[in-house]
């Protein structure tokens, strides 16, 4: 489908106004169509032959110079060039270099793989298991052509073609129309009791799943935490103690900064729920390679771990002391998880907030292995003697990734307040196939020949695997009629998959960030080909009515100032924000215009979300408001240009307070260093003190602009507080939200094209 006939589709049901109308067009509109809107494509105009081709595993498409190592990525990513990061597969070392990064090419891994999660978290195109990929050094062989580090490659990851040189690559903007028909499809998901969630382990993903739709977080992986190159020498220490005072020593130290990454992410999901798994992967991930260890011991070099090591060490570390297998074995180590979580529930509790926690057991194959961990999770819930902190408020649940699991999950569930089926693990058991290994020979090879209609990596098998969760579903309901059933593999965000798994019970599915609105979409569509659709639940949306009122905070924020407020100005906010809640038009007004809203919606200008209870302009509403601000800037034109020079200078201070606030000696800052952070906070309140004399000045011309001293001033303060979400964050009132708001304005109002002035 096109974008045009999207948004005919749309405007017609809208037009039409009736439940029924919007179910037609929500039947219509397949999931991928959404995919031009967050992907960058090739344009498709006299593409060169592929010099080889991948597995597809992050949609999009990107062109950039060859890095081979992250230190490369970061280098030329600073000097202002497009990198793609070549590596024989990534680890969590490579991790700042995928960040500077357009896009990810690897020769090794699957569509689970950790360049696979990572880029797809990230929204950014990946091609992973390229067999015709070689790296030695600085050179770079793919099929028959070889290249060096600083030559340029296309990648694309909606087919998995490598090109050579670089390509042009378009990205559509989302029409309106998108965002309605994701509104609709979230009244009928929601009627039938049904929840799309994201996969997240930081604050940047929480709050990007949440803006493309996602309540909540339903999979947060805690052994990425570990695998920071800040907390993984911590790791290994306990890993490898051979005394309890190192093994503790290691514990205690991993405590503290588990509790930092928890109250994060509360403060970024702000009561939305989140699942948190416990440690699952190998022990190997955390270790030295025991290889490179035995040719240092055979060259002489000193090789402190080798017996560690060697002690550890598994043949087949995917089946061996991983889960809830190292968490009963390894003393210690699960509960320090739970103490950390609770720890960061209590500081929330005590603030007043209400966070909504679920702990996740994985890998569990056994009911007896699940009687012993959520004791275990109980036992360190039952000494904290706290309000909403116990067995009573805290879920606990499992992951189900095993056949037996699949098959004994009646038993299971009588331990279990919910269950989560990682299909990644599941499909990998169930078919006995390597993930990791079979992606880039054997799959493909398969449905040349027909033995495979899909990859079942990619689309979750519904006669073996959807067979085993749907038995599974069953079982624990009979066993458990209160329990709740989700899925958080990468299935969860194909469309295909999730039908599936709906038709199989689950109510609950968790994917990457970019996944979560092609999942809301295939949600709806599924639950209306099934039959379960309230259809009094679904409205067109197209008016709202809320009574004016002024918060406590409204009146900091405002400070007394008034704002003529006329269509222009209902408009302008709307360009500013790229969308406006009710909060926020009183933030920047200092009421919610109903009367001039109602009227622009039924003129077309404004488009009204009623999920999400948000206005948008139109394309319409974009134009229009264009021309009435010319108008305005000729009949009553504002001199700021003197001003203006000023807020520019200090601009460029606070997007370096920015970065010195995201990183630290040139890697992501973990905010570990209360000093360090401190010393960022301090430079904020000089430099608010700072914008507060340049926009008073601006604001003796035009009143309006005063308001945003204290939106700045209410930001600040939360920081100050240790609501450090308000400094970076986005989408959430933050310093930095402001900030960009209170610059866009500035440029808007002198008719200053941003590209030419470079304000970026």
């Amino acid at each position: 489908m096109s974008q045009q006939q999207l948004v005919d589709l749309v405007d017609a049901a809208t037009g039409a106004g009736t439940a029924s109308a919007i179910i037609d067009a929500l039947r219509e509109c397949e999931p991928d169509v959404l995919l031009q809107f967050l992907h960058g494509a090739l344009d498709g105009q006299d593409a060169p032959d592929a010099v080889a081709t991948g597995t597809p595993a992050s949609p999009g498409a990107a062109s950039g110079v060859i890095a081979t190592d992250a230190d490369q990525a970061m280098a030329a990513a600073d000097s202002g060039q497009a990198v793609i990061l070549v590596r024989p597969e990534t680890t969590p070392d490579d991790v700042l270099g995928m960040r500077a990064s357009r896009g990810i090419l690897t020769a090794r891994g699957g569509l689970t793989s950790h360049a696979a999660v990572v880029a797809r978290g990230w929204g950014i195109p990946a091609v992973v298991g390229l067999a015709e990929l070689s790296i030695d050094g600085d050179t770079i062989t793919i099929g028959a052509q070889t290249f060096a580090a600083g030559d340029m490659i296309t990648i694309d990851g909606h087919t998995g073609a490598v090109y050579a040189g670089q390509m042009a690559v378009n990205i559509t903007d989302a029409p309106p129309q998108v965002d309605q028909l994701l509104g609709w499809a979230d009244q009928v998901i929601t009627s039938a009791g049904v929840a799309v969630r994201v996969n997240a382990d930081t604050p940047d993903d929480t709050t990007q799943g949440l803006s493309m739709g996602a309540v909540g977080i339903g999979l947060c992986r805690t052994e990425h935490m570990f695998l920071a190159p800040d907390r993984l020498p911590v790791m290994r220490r306990f890993i490898l103690a051979t005394d309890r005072d190192t093994e503790q020593t290691a514990l205690d130290e991993l405590r503290e900064l588990q509790t930092r990454d928890f109250a994060d992410l509360l403060n970024a999901l702000d009561g939305a729920p989140i699942t948190v798994r416990l440690l699952d992967p190998p022990l190997h991930e955390f270790l030295p390679d025991l290889v490179a260890l035995e040719v240092a011991a055979a060259t002489g070099d000193v090789a402190d771990d080798l017996a560690s090591v060697r002690r550890l060490h598994e043949s087949n570390p995917m089946l061996g002391t991983r889960g809830v297998r190292l968490g009963l074995l390894r003393h210690g180590l699960y509960e320090m998880q739970v103490h950390a979580l609770c720890a960061a529930v209590i500081e929330h509790l005590d603030a007043g907030r209400n966070p909504r926690v679920e702990i996740m057991i994985p890998l569990v194959s056994d009911a007896a292995e699940m009687q012993r961990a959520r004791a275990l999770v109980s036992g360190v819930l039952a000494v904290q003697n706290h309000a909403g902190l116990d067995a009573e408020h805290v879920r606990i649940g499992t992951m189900i990734e095993t056949p037996r699991a699949a098959v004994t999950a009646a038993a299971i569930a009588r331990h279990a307040d919910f269950v989560s089926f990682g299909t990644n693990d599941l499909t990998q058991l169930t078919f006995g196939l390597s993930r990791d290994d079979v992606e880039a020979r054997l799959l493909p090879a398969y449905r040349e020949m027909g033995v495979f209609g899909a990859n079942p990596f990619e689309v979750l098998d519904p006669d073996g695997v959807g067979e085993l969760v749907r038995h599974a579903v069953a079982g624990a309901r009979d066993a458990n009629p209160s329990i709740t059933t989700s899925a958080c593999g990468e299935h969860a965000g194909n469309p295909a998959s999730i039908a599936t798994l709906l038709h199989a019970g689950v109510t609950t599915v968790s994917c990457s960030p970019f996944r979560v609105p092609l999942a809301r979409l295939a949600a709806a569509r599924t639950l209306i080909e099934m039959g379960r659709v309230d259809e009094n639940a679904v409205t067109p949306a197209t008016t709202v009515t809320q009574a004016d009122s002024v918060s406590a905070t409204t009146e900091a924020v405002g400070g007394g100032i008034t704002v003529d407020v006329d269509e222009l100005m209902v408009l302008h906010v709307m360009r500013l924000r790229g969308f406006a809640t009710p909060d926020a038009f009183t933030e920047s007004l200092g009421t919610h215009p109903d009367a001039i809203l109602a009227g622009l919606v039924d003129s077309g200008h404004v488009r009204f979300m009623e999920a999400r209870s948000m206005y948008s302009l139109t394309t319409e509403g974009r134009e229009r408001h264009a021309m009435l601000l010319a108008e305005r800037r000729e009949s009553a034109p504002v001199d700021l240009a003197v001003a203006y020079e000023q807020f520019l200078e200090l601009n460029t201070a606070f997007k370096d307070l920015c970065t010195s606030w995201q990183l630290r000696n040139g890697e992501q800052n973990d905010h570990s260093d209360a000093d360090y952070d401190a010393g960022c906070i301090e430079r904020l309140g000089a430099l608010n003190t700072d914008a507060r004399d340049i926009i008073d000045e601006m604001a003796a011309t035009l009143p309006r602009l005063g308001r945003y001293v204290g939106r700045l001033d209410v930001a600040g303060a939360e920081v100050a507080a240790g609501n450090t979400s308000r400094f970076t964050g986005v989408m959430c009132e933050s310093f930095h939200d402001i900030w960009m708001e209170l610059h866009e304005d500035l440029i808007l109002l002198q008719g200053i094209d941003r590209a030419e002035e470079g304000s970026f």
